[in-house]
């Protein structure tokens, strides 16, 4: 059996997605997701930038689902983020603690914050942040 992947990316904003967010594609099953329709829908969702795939635990809550995709979301800008690229990319690697290891996890926020700041070249980190420590 082929192991399921989940997609890390930032949405793409147009007419019915208004706000910016990180978001984490989980498949759910393999043949509708890797198919072209399935691509081609992950496409206009989200800019995919860093793949992997997913442990068991993760695929078993997958079968439980009747879509080809479940997504989760981090809005950049309501609270706790409130603007800020590097506690968004804090929760995200807190979320992932569980599954992934913290070499990856490290890779993920790279990857996020890389392609976060290329399509933002203006971005400046928020001055007035609580520090969050998840430790």
């Amino acid at each position: 059996m082929s192991k399921l992947k989940v997609y890390y990316g930032w949405s793409r904003i147009g007419n019915v997605r208004k706000k910016r967010a990180l978001s984490v594609m989980f498949e759910n099953e393999i043949q509708g997701c890797r198919s072209d329709r399935g691509q081609r829908c992950l496409r206009t969702i989200q800019d995919t930038v860093f793949e992997r795939y997913q442990t068991n635990e993760e695929m078993a809550d997958g079968k439980r689902q009747n879509r080809i995709f479940t997504e989760y979301s981090l809005f950049l800008d309501e609270k706790p983020i409130s603007g800020s690229l590097e506690i968004c990319l804090l929760i995200n690697n807190e979320a992932d603690k569980n599954h992934v290891t913290k070499a990856m996890r490290d890779r993920i926020s790279d990857a996020l914050r890389k392609a976060f700041l290329l399509a933002n070249p203006g971005y400046k980190e928020p001055n007035n942040q609580l520090s969050l420590n998840f430790e």
